[in-house]
């Protein structure tokens, strides 16, 4: 299939990468236990994080949206 020399194309690609903060977003207000995560982003070592959450679900919800360019997030129990 030949295109004429009138035809380019441009790909703009915006990828959000800012963190997603507040509460009930990336935190809780409610004194509920503390978890360790392990958060590892592209090209370093893993971090460990304490997030303080109702349970690990919740946990892993808020690492997720405070670090959106982590590629893998871990929860690894109670602190």
């Amino acid at each position: 299939m030949k295109r004429g020399r009138d035809c380019s194309f441009t790909l703009h690609w915006n990828e959000e990468s800012a963190p997603n903060l507040g509460e009930g977003i990336s935190r809780t207000s409610k004194d509920v236990p503390l978890y360790r995560v392990l958060v590892v982003f592209p090209g370093n070592k893993p971090m460990k994080e304490l997030i303080r959450a109702a349970n690990k679900r919740e946990a892993a919800k808020f690492a997720g949206n405070r670090y959106p360019q982590a590629v893998s997030i871990e929860v690894i129990g109670k602190a």
